[in-house]
């Protein structure tokens, strides 16, 4: 089989899994933090907090989730060794 007939599942769980390892490393992309904010679960949420509580965030339960992952991103970007042991 070609990896062009491969299976899309298997293909996702990989990136799932890629993002997974990045986002446990502190190197979450703007894409991933915008989709977690977007899917508004209770271990997002969560996530998005950890984040912001990593990077000295303020937020509230009213912050809007987006703004709070764009702001965890240029918090991140800002000091690329946030995260990093």
């Amino acid at each position: 089989m070609s990896e062009q007939n491969q299976d899309p599942t298997v293909d996702q769980r990989q990136s799932n899994h890629a993002y997974n390892w990045l986002d446990d490393h502190g190197q979450i992309s703007y894409e991933r933090l915008i989709k977690v904010a977007q899917s508004g679960s209770s271990e997002d949420i969560e996530r998005l907090h950890e984040l912001a509580d990593d990077n000295n965030i303020s937020y509230d339960d009213a912050t809007d989730l987006q703004e709070l992952a764009e702001e965890i991103y240029s918090a991140v970007e800002a000091d690329k060794n946030v995260g990093v042991e």
